[in-house]
């Protein structure tokens, strides 16, 4: 392991993603969102990623300096045209004007084609909170990487959905979550800290279950050509369809109604966002009052015996929570990054002419 402060993880992303053509306003979206993820806990859509955009960025499927355009409008609706620009950028405007919306007619609605990659969907639903507002949204990611509830082949993308809702005294609850059991970028964690998956995530390509993360990747052969590849599961356990139905969902939000192709045709990413004004239906101070009371009544609840949550926790926490205990123990201890994702960063760097080792 690697760890290094967050602040020179922000100068490095912002120097990488600079040197390879990303305008101002798109290396500081990229290197506040991607480190964010690191810190709170999220490595699957944090820096690993700098290698992966800065790819698609020297082969021209990601174009940098686009700037997305709204191709059909209503009073609260918007259809966004991404122009195949950075994704961050795209759903940040896409926020942007779904908030707009929401504070003349009470909710806004914007579905984004042409998109690319966004990242972690809680950064845009979080944008809402700012404006005391219910932040939504989801979308399809593509890959045919997730099978269908029973089905031993993927179909879907691990399309993720988030809410965000602000609270009074209380932190804001964020839900944010990929309809697969695993997203794929944790499969890519497990490979590069040499872990293998806990059972129930996988299936290999023959649709048999297996715990080697290897499966999902397919290993390329010497010619460059990968073999059949095993699909994540939808989340659920024997009660995967729940999963399978909430997949289904965001695939037709984000990819059927945005025209961006749906399951195996998703093309990037298809992307529903809503922001919703919570003064159109109640005061504010109401609703918050009542999300405290909910939040306090969580929280008071006793552990089960034998307890541990994912990240460690013995006590009963609400949605966003381990995020928040994560960011401030890595904020002051520094962020650990696998060795092998740490190689690509600097193979990724020395690609685009970046000197890492001169960057504090």
């Amino acid at each position: 392991m690697v760890k290094i402060s967050a602040e020179r993880l922000r100068k490095i992303t912002y120097a990488v993603f600079t040197a390879a053509g990303c305008t101002d306003e798109e290396a500081t979206l990229l290197s506040t969102y991607l480190v964010d993820a690191n810190l709170r806990g999220h490595d699957s859509h944090g820096v690993s990623y700098i290698s992966t955009y800065t790819g698609r960025i020297l082969e021209g499927s990601i174009i940098p300096g686009s700037q997305p355009e709204i191709v059909e409008e209503a009073l609260a609706t918007a259809l966004v045209d991404g122009k195949k620009g950075v994704g961050q950028l795209n759903a940040t405007k896409g926020m942007e004007i779904a908030i707009k919306k929401a504070k003349e007619y009470g909710v806004g609605i914007v579905s984004i084609f042409n998109c690319n990659h966004i990242g972690r969907m809680s950064d845009y639903a979080s944008m809402a909170l700012e404006h005391d507002m219910i932040g939504f949204i989801t979308a399809n990611v593509g890959g045919s990487s997730v099978a269908p509830h029973g089905g031993a082949k993927g179909v879907f993308g691990t399309n993720p959905l988030c809410y965000a809702l602000p609270a009074g005294e209380e932190d804001p609850i964020i839900v944010d979550f990929a309809t697969s059991v695993f997203a794929g970028g944790k499969v890519s964690v497990a490979i590069a800290k040499g872990e293998q998956m806990p059972e129930g995530v996988l299936l290999d390509h023959q649709g048999y279950p297996t715990t080697d993360p290897l499966s999902y990747w397919a290993p390329r052969a010497a010619d460059g050509t990968r073999g059949p590849r095993g699909p994540l599961l939808p989340f659920g356990g024997i009660v995967g369809y729940k999963g399978y139905g909430l997949c289904l969902v965001a695939d037709i939000l984000g990819g059927a109604l945005s025209g961006s192709g749906s399951a195996s045709q998703a093309r990037s990413n298809g992307v529903f966002m809503m922001a919703v004004d919570i003064s159109k239906f109640r005061p504010i101070e109401e609703f918050k009052a009542d999300v405290d009371r909910v939040i306090q009544e969580c929280k008071a609840v006793p552990a089960r015996p034998g307890y541990i949550g994912l990240n460690g926790e013995t006590t009963v926490l609400v949605p966003g929570e381990p995020e928040r205990i994560a960011e401030e123990k890595n904020k002051r201890e520094g962020i650990e990054i696998p060795d092998r994702v740490w190689q690509r960063i600097l193979e990724t760097a020395k690609k685009v002419e970046v000197e890492i080792e001169n960057i504090r």
